[in-house]
């Protein structure tokens, strides 16, 4: 039954209670007359719920209908425009009368749906009309309550005010917003605060909505956000360690125990003290420092949740209020497929964390373009279809988790839903597909073996275990530490270490099929970081931070494994980087380089930026590229002494020396030029010119004199891992051998310009999306659409029973009730072009873009709008689709 019926059933069977008629089918409902009331016969959500409370009231608390009072009416003077005062009307839903006839209890009401957005009301509805109550009538209000229910299990919802404390909004505000109770009391007493248990009468809620929790989300960022005096990122690192704090108090309890992220009240009825509640959370928060992020107790215990200094204790009880009825562990996904709690986050962390020029995150589009480039999701569904397992996938700087976030998000989209087919029917493919992605609670629980982060920075570090946690786990691989640090000082499958044949013996790890990053660019390392990294990387005493990540890669990555990374231009083009460009073509397979444009990672940076996308190669591969890079370099030291040589006698006319070499004295004896001048042009390559020809032997040297000596140079800085060579020209001739197209691409729009006001969106060269989403459900749509119809029905209802009746807005009424069953017809009627009658998206391949564009459009298909990005089978019209379907990864 739904939670309407379940209440009628509830109503139906129980005697001793006011409601008279209660018909669901019929839209009926009235009361006896005992009860005080502005006429009341339609059954809307709101009036549900109100019958539901009436019920309770009466049958279970024992309350006697005649002390029961609906809609009054208060009219008082409110500011208009210009300061002008002008009137106003509003109704308290419910009033509870104590024995005396006297207001005891106000109540405002919302239907489940509305229960957090609604509560923008409570100063209005209940605060202002309070003060009304005791203006008018000298009676004051004992309670405020703003009640619902829980669709689910239809237990209240309440926050309940003693308005004896606070009778002031803007106070209870400061205060943290205190509720004393979740529930009535009967005979007049105290409202009681259950206490939230573990399988007890009041568990916490997993039936999420979206609305609900976005609204929460929002909320939290005015209270804890507004009024300023703290800095945003400490307001955001403290909001993240409560969180924390509730994701480790609802894992750890059993069945039966009260959960510590609430606020309790005391037996005098209430609530128990910031300092008390303050305590008990740090604590749950210092037993997650030591459970989820490997702290020691010692450790542990200097740590504090909050610093009470920048971060005022009521706010800590406003949000441990906001959060404590809500599941973070088991609380998964709504109806309509939104990852709520990863949203949420994710929301907190795009609001509420100011990122600088030193500390910036890589956008989502430039991350999915990133991912889908790599075709992690072809990937994955051939691992799961031929080893029944997925890519392990790692990123080394992580900042706030975005590519491990997407990573996860995107395979498991494409693996269970987009590609199922492609996996294989075998019973152990099925069997391993059910443990990794069911139940659908639970569909991300395979990130836990499968993805990695590391992140410096404790604060981010800890948002990316939150974010990790809240999105489906995954979060037990994610360590507080520098990204760079030897391998022993890491635990499960990052401390696995084994030595590489051509790696100059440096320890490798070989773990991991991808890796996705945006190393932190040209940062200095702490002393104490410099030492630990000088025995592990043989680039450890050059400067720039990326290189060092782009080494680190290489010591991750399996054989044939993948990496997307975002890198400043100069790694590709600048004389200082030569060195670690040579290392990427010896231990990499280039396979693309995408460069992006200027407004990229602006306004936090202006650094030019490029993806590069590679393939670690096997060993074989290196073997013959060392192979190669060997010959050439005895080619060119070969080379080197004779030029040198002739040098010495052509053009500063010395005799023959018999240390020179024997083939240098034999030519010149022999007056063969010919063999002189062959080495001459090996060595200088591209430099000669058709005109040389005519040169002699003297005049060909004298010629390029300053080119001889540029090239005689050796890269000392190269010495130890690429050999006595000038690096440039040796590579020159190995690209010869081993030479293979890369994909080179340059974009100008990326999808989004931001300033420091906010972001502007833009054309978006990398990739297009679905628009249209693989499944519709016709009757959502139609129930969307049926509640505006009937808010504008309720209206017009309203003002047609006035004595005055506003003609011309019951017309306007009328016409809009008109428009929108039109409307809805022709959605609906549109939508079946492109779907079936059963809600399947006829076009797979989603080619009616524009179309699909301008239908998603209308404010009420838009919230269905796929945001997926369209992969094309046949043409090419993106980057994307150019870049999937040339690149050929082994």
């Amino acid at each position: 039954m739904t939670w309407k019926e379940t209440i009628e059933y509830k109503i139906l069977t129980t005697k001793n209670h006011p409601i008279k008629d209660f018909s669901i089918a019929k839209e009926k409902i009235s009361y006896q007359d005992i009860v005080l009331n502005k006429k009341i016969n339609k059954l809307k959500n709101e009036e549900i719920v109100r019958a539901n409370l009436i019920h309770n009231l009466t049958s279970e608390l024992q309350y006697e209908p005649q002390f029961i009072e609906l809609e009054k009416e208060y009219t008082y003077k409110v500011m208009g425009r210009n300061n002008k005062s002008k009137n106003a009307t509003g109704y308290i839903d419910l009033i509870l009368k104590d024995e005396k006839g006297n207001p005891y209890i106000f109540v405002e009401i919302k239907e489940p749906a509305e229960y957090e957005n609604g509560q923008k009301d409570i100063e209005g509805q209940l605060f202002n009309l309070a003060e009304e109550e005791q203006k008018k009538y000298g009676t004051t209000v004992k309670y405020l309550v703003y009640y619902s229910i829980q669709e689910s299990t239809l237990q209240d919802r309440m926050i309940v005010i003693d308005y004896a404390t606070y009778n002031n909004y803007d106070k209870w505000i400061e205060d943290g917003a205190p509720s004393i109770g979740n529930e009535i009391a009967d005979k007049y007493g105290v409202p009681h605060k259950e206490p939230l248990k573990k399988a007890g009468k009041r568990d916490l809620i997993e039936d999420l909505s979206f609305e609900d929790i976005d609204t929460t989300r929002r909320k939290l960022h005015n209270v804890l956000w507004g009024g300023g005096g703290t800095n945003d990122n400490e307001i955001f690192s403290s909001l993240t360690n409560i969180i924390l704090a509730k994701i480790q108090d609802e894992g750890e309890k059993e069945d039966g125990q009260e959960y510590d992220f609430q606020v309790y009240q005391t037996k005098e009825g209430i609530i128990e003290s910031e300092e008390k509640l303050f305590h008990r959370i740090n604590e749950v928060y210092r037993r997650a420092l030591v459970d989820r992020l490997n702290l020691t107790e010692e450790a542990a215990n200097d740590s504090y949740v909050i610093d009470k200094n920048k971060f005022q204790l009521s706010k800590l009880v406003y949000t441990v209020q906001q959060l404590e009825e809500y599941s973070f562990v088991e609380g998964r996904n709504s109806l309509d497929g939104k990852d709520i709690l990863g949203e949420f986050f994710e929301g907190i962390i795009r609001e509420g964390f100011k990122q600088n020029k030193g500390q910036f995150f890589t956008p989502v589009n430039i991350v999915k373009f990133l991912i889908y480039a790599l075709q992690l999701d072809t990937l994955s569904v051939d691992m799961l279809a031929s080893k029944k397992e997925l890519p392990k996938i790692i990123d080394p700087s992580s900042g706030s988790g975005t590519f491990l976030i997407e990573a996860m998000k995107i395979l498991t989209k494409e693996v269970k839903y987009k590609q199922r087919d492609k996996i294989g029917t075998s019973r152990q493919v099925k069997e391993r597909f059910d443990e990794l992605f069911m139940p659908d609670s639970r569909e991300n629980k395979w990130a836990r073996d499968y993805i990695y982060g590391i992140e410096h920075n404790f604060d981010l570090g800890t948002s990316v275990k939150v974010n990790m946690i809240l999105h489906g786990d995954g979060s037990s691989n994610i360590f507080v530490k520098n990204g760079l640090a030897p391998f022993s000082e890491y635990d499960k499958d990052l401390i696995v270490t084994a030595n590489s044949k051509f790696y100059t013996k440096k320890e490798v790890n070989e773990q991991f099929d991808i890796v996705l990053a945006n190393p932190p660019f040209s940062v200095d390392l702490p002393e104490e970081d410099k030492k630990k990294i000088e025995k592990g990387f043989i680039f450890s005493n050059k400067k720039n931070s990326e290189n060092l990540f782009l080494e680190r890669y290489y010591q991750l990555l399996k054989e044939n494994g993948r990496m997307g990374i975002v890198l400043p231009e100069s790694v590709f083009d600048t004389t200082e980087n030569k060195y670690i460009r040579l290392f990427l073509y010896k231990y990499f397979k280039i396979k693309a380089v995408v460069s992006l444009p200027q407004v990229s990672f602006e306004p936090y940076t202006s650094t030019k930026t490029s993806i590069l996308f590679g393939q670690k190669k096997s060993t074989s591969e290196v073997e013959q590229w060392e192979k190669s890079w060997d010959d050439h370099s005895k080619e060119y030291a070969r080379l080197k002494t004779r030029i040198i040589n002739y040098v010495k006698y052509f053009v500063e006319g010395q005799k023959l020396n018999k240390r020179w070499a024997s083939d240098v004295i034999e030519d010149i004896e022999n007056n063969n030029y010919g063999n002189i001048i062959l080495n001459i042009e090996s060595y200088l390559k591209h430099y000669i010119k058709v005109s040389d020809k005519s040169l002699s032997v003297k005049e060909l040297l004298e010629k390029y004199l300053e080119e001889i000596s540029e090239i005689s140079k050796h890269d000392k800085d190269l010495v130890e891992e690429f050999g006595y060579a000038n690096a440039r020209w040796v590579f020159a001739e190995v690209a010869k051998d081993l030479g293979y197209d890369i994909f080179m691409a340059e974009v100008e729009n990326v999808g989004y310009k931001r300033t420091k006001r906010g972001e502007n969106p833009m054309p978006n060269e990398l990739y297009d999306i679905e628009i249209a989403p693989d499944k519709i459900s016709f009757e959502a749509i139609s129930n969307l659409i049926d509640k505006d119809i009937e808010l504008y029905s309720i209206r017009l209802e309203a003002e047609k029973t006035k004595k005055i009746k506003d003609q011309e807005k019951i017309q306007n009424l009328e016409m809009k009730i008109q428009n929108l069953n039109v409307e809805k017809e022709d959605l609906l009627s549109a939508l079946l072009k492109f779907y079936t009658f059963e809600g399947i998206l006829k076009d797979k391949e989603r080619t009616a873009i524009s179309s699909l564009k301008s239908l998603f459009e209308n404010r009420y298909l838009v919230r269905f709008k796929s945001n997926d990005i369209l992969l094309r089978n046949d043409n090419q019209l993106v980057l994307l689709d150019y870049i999937r379907d040339n690149v050929k990864w082994d």
